[in-house]
């Protein structure tokens, strides 16, 4: 007997979805326990590399499965099984990610198209029961496996090639999708369950930036540096939930965003951004990491993160659109200008700095401004 997840009018993540959320947030701790690892104050070129390209196709099966449960969920035993079973074998991918790019790339690739392929099959099942939406079906449950087993393919190929196999594959898998989007119109998210799924996967994130902090505390050498570090990067921490959340209910019923892929990709960014500033306070605190380093982290992450929270609003909500771009321009240029600072620790403090003014900015300029005419009426 299944519930009728679908149709519900108030729908919320299921226990599933947050059982699923875990897993994910295991996998996340790896890739970014990767960035925690100073040779001689420095990161390699490989470590540098290979966390944008493990976590992108890590998001990717998140947002896959995210997006499958959005429409079609109705909490059966066949799409529990198939939950199972991916999040049995993105812990055993977590295993290869920190020798992804090497002799562990094998094994990665295998278990990522295993995936891919378990997740068609989850579109597959929808097609058989939803035969007014067959077309559409067919076509994203075609683009999943194809990606999948092009991903896949490469772990029989050697030298440069087998990366760009694999990412042809993802690239495959995301653009056919993405083609569909006109389609997907006719097919459109639970918006408030998909902006409640993407705050939960930034809260994760998040936590991964307390967790990376908190485990820092233990190998500092305290100073008055390490303790106004841990300071300031909570504060930071506190200031990026604070802004990111303070508006976020407004995307729940915002008209344009329809298929929800700007809200999606956007959030790539964001993500991606959270986990590197996550690393850049860790290594503020422990004071192992050389300023171009940690400056390459911090500009990176916050642009990222700017760009990621950004994106949606100026999308979703034309009269915000100007005080968007010039506070962003602002933000950003207090966070370049902090890295040239003398000490890592006025780095981290002036960056932090340009985070409150971003969340002054935001109050003054653009939440009191009204977009009502951007709402829906429910």
């Amino acid at each position: 007997m299944t519930s009728s997840l679908y149709h519900a009018k108030e729908r919320h993540a299921t226990w599933l979805e947050l059982f699923f959320d875990l897993v994910f947030v295991a996998v996340i701790g790896v890739i970014t326990h990767d960035l925690a690892h100073t040779h001689d104050g420095h990161l390699s070129a490989a470590q540098l590399l290979r966390f944008p390209l493990v976590f992108i196709p890590v998001w990717w099966i998140w947002m896959t499965h995210t997006v499958y449960a959005n429409r079609f969920d109705q909490d059966s035993r066949e799409h529990r099984l198939i939950s199972l079973i991916i999040m049995a074998l993105l812990v055993m991918l977590s295993t290869a990610v920190e020798d992804s790019l090497g002799d562990g790339f094998g094994l990665f690739v295998m278990l990522y198209g295993a995936i891919r392929l378990l997740l068609a099959l989850l579109y597959g099942l929808a097609y058989r029961r939803h035969s007014e939406q067959r077309p559409l079906l067919r076509t994203i449950t075609l683009a999943i496996a194809l990606g999948g087993a092009v991903s896949a393919s490469a772990a029989l190929l050697d030298g440069p090639l087998r990366y760009a196999v694999f990412y042809l594959g993802l690239a495959i898998d995301v653009l056919w999708q993405v083609s569909q989007r006109r389609q997907l119109d006719l097919l459109p998210i639970d918006r408030r369950h998909l902006v409640e799924r993407i705050g939960l996967l930034a809260i994760i994130i998040l936590g991964e930036s307390v967790i990376a902090m908190v485990a820092s505390l233990d190998h500092a050498q305290w100073d008055a540096f390490d303790a106004g570090s841990a300071v300031t990067g909570f504060l930071l921490i506190g200031a990026i939930w604070w802004i990111y959340f303070d508006s976020f209910p407004l995307l729940e019923r915002a008209k344009r965003l329809t298929n929800g892929y700007v809200l999606i990709f956007s959030q790539l960014f964001l993500c991606m951004g959270l986990l590197l500033l996550a690393n850049m306070i860790r290594h503020a605190i422990l004071g192992d990491l050389d300023h171009a380093t940690f400056s390459l982290l911090g500009v990176t992450g916050l642009c990222l993160f700017y760009l990621g929270k950004q994106v949606p609003y100026w999308y979703a909500f034309t009269p915000w659109r100007r005080a968007i771009v010039s506070n962003t321009l602002v933000c950003v240029g207090i966070t370049v200008a902090s890295s040239f600072l003398p000490r890592v620790e006025y780095s981290l403090f002036g960056m932090m700095l340009g985070m409150l003014v971003y969340v002054a900015l935001t109050f003054k300029r653009i939440l009191s401004v009204d977009v009502s005419d951007c709402l829906s009426k429910h």
